[in-house]
Order: structure tokens, then sequence, then C-alpha cells
């Protein structure tokens, strides 16, 4: 009889303890999935969890990389003109070193193409931004119509009232600034650089003096000071005057940095006007030449 009772009590025993313990084990196998495994498990079991491997699974179907992604090539700029998209590419290719901004602002001006070939005609050029260079030209009959004197030559209103602030200024500070050739006509440009052409033969008369209907002279807009000579710029005038030039709204137009671009000789003793406040971005933004700020900020086209 007490053998009877004994077996009954450990059948019990073991019927209310087995349920239990296999619910905690699997309880703690849960626990252990839905935690990332412990540090044994590796890179297989852990941050991850089962999301990431389908995520995985998909993009191999879809052949793709998670970690792939497409090149979006360079960025656009605001003056990119798509219609000008392979003259880009061929100049981009002929010119490797430069970054692809500058191709770009480089052949809307036409900077890709030999120059006086396939001239363009320079946009209003009463504008005080109108570009002028061996690319852009004017007509033979233009003329500005508010010339004014100044010194033994003319400037346009606006620039002349503009190179009378710093002539005035430059004198206070004991430099004496004079305006040696202001407004030239087309005809007067022609018979200057046709007697260059005979004395030094048209391709280095090229590389200082424009030809007919592409001098800045002709807007109005530019004036030689002092003594025509490279010297000038080593002279503290011609260091004053390129100080400060941008104060009263003027840049030195050619110089060593931008020959590449003007394909002049550098003349610091030509000053060319575009108001105050293109003188003083160009300088702010470190532009060294006006065809890179005309296309940037002063041309509407693009």
């Amino acid at each position: 009889m007490i053998a009877l009772i004994v077996l009954v009590a450990a059948v019990c025993i073991i019927w209310i303890v087995m349920p239990g313990g296999d619910r905690n084990a699997e309880e703690s196998a849960a626990s252990g999935a839905g935690s990332g495994g412990s540090a044994d498990s590796g890179d297989s079991a852990g941050s991850g969890g089962g999301g990431g491997g389908e995520d995985m699974v998909q993009a191999e179907d879809n052949g793709t990389s998670p970690e792939a992604e497409a090149d979006p090539g360079p960025e656009m700029p605001w003056f990119y003109d798509k219609a000008l998209a392979e003259r880009y590419e061929a100049f981009a290719a002929e010119s490797p070193w430069l970054a692809f901004e500058d191709v770009v602002w480089m052949v809307n001006v036409d900077l890709d193409k030999p120059p006086y070939e396939e001239v363009s005609d320079a946009a209003d050029p009463l504008d005080k931004y109108a570009l002028v260079n061996k690319h852009f030209a004017l007509p033979a009959d233009f003329s500005p119509p508010d010339l004014v004197p100044i010194g033994k030559s003319m400037m346009r209103e606006q620039a002349a009232s503009a190179m009378n602030e710093m002539i005035a200024a430059a004198s206070k500070e004991g430099h004496y600034l004079w305006v040696q050739s202001g407004y030239r006509s087309y005809d007067l440009q022609a018979s200057l650089y046709n007697q260059y052409s005979a004395r030094d033969g048209s391709e280095a008369a090229d590389t200082y003096s424009a030809r007919p209907g592409h001098s800045e002279h002709q807007l109005g807009l530019a004036a030689d000071f002092n003594t025509i000579t490279s010297a000038f710029g080593d002279t503290p005038e011609g260091i004053w005057a390129a100080e400060n030039c941008w104060k009263y709204g003027f840049i030195v137009r050619y110089t060593l940095e931008n020959t590449d671009i003007t394909l002049y000789k550098p003349e610091p003793w030509h000053m060319r006007y575009v108001g105050r406040d293109a003188a003083g971005a160009m300088l702010d933004r470190g532009i060294i030449s006006f065809e890179e700020y005309w296309v940037k900020y002063a041309n509407t086209d693009f």
C-alpha cells in the first residue's frame, strides 16, 4: 500500500514539472532570437534579423547591391545650355585639366572656337555689361549717345563720372592719373590696328591690339591710363589703380592671369567700367576675367 502511494506521487510530480520546463526552454529560445543572439552567433545572427536577410535576397534578385549607388555625374551649373552639350563634351576632352563648370562657361562665350571666326554680335552695346572681345563684335556704325569729355578723350557719362572720382581719390593720396585714351570709333580702331599689323604683322598685332569692332574702347567704357607701357603696372600710380579701381566700378581687363581667356598680353594701363556691383563681386568671388562674370551673372540667356 505504501509502495502504491509513492508511485502515484512520483507520476504527479513528473506531470507538473515537465510542461513548465518545456515552456521555459521555448521562452528562452524566443528571447535569444529576438535579442540578436549571443556574441558567438557572429554577423549572420546579429544586427539585421530576418528582415535584413529578406532585403538582401530581394536586392540580389533585382540584380543590385544595397551598397551600390548610381553615379549622378557632374552637377549641371545654372548656366548650362543643353543645346551646347556636344561642344561641352568636345572641349572637355581637349582640356581635361578644366573643371566641368569652367568648360561650360568657356564654351558659352565661344572660347572653344578660334578667335575672329564665327563671330557673334555683342548683345546690347549700351549695356554696361556688354561683352566685346575676339568672339563678340560691335557694329561699325555704333557710337554711344552719351559721350562726355574726360581729359583729352571721351567716355560714356556714367563711366566718366566714376573715372573722375577715382582720379580725385588717387590725387588725394599723391598719385597722378589721367586718361590717355578713352572712346575710339570703329574707323579709328581700324586705322590703329592696320598700322600695327603693317609694322609687326597681323599675328603679333593680334596679341596687343583689337581688330575694328572688337575693341572695348568703342563702347565708351574703357580707358588707358598715363603711359601705355607695361612699366605702368609697377609704378605707384599703376599699383594704386589696380588695388583701388574696383571701388569705382572698374577692373583691370587684361592681366597675366587671364591671358588664356582674353588672348591679349597684359595691359595694366587698360581699365574697363563694369559698375561697382560687378567689380566688387568679381573681387569677392575671385573671378579673374569679365567673360566668366558675364556668363554667370550678367547674361540672362542661360
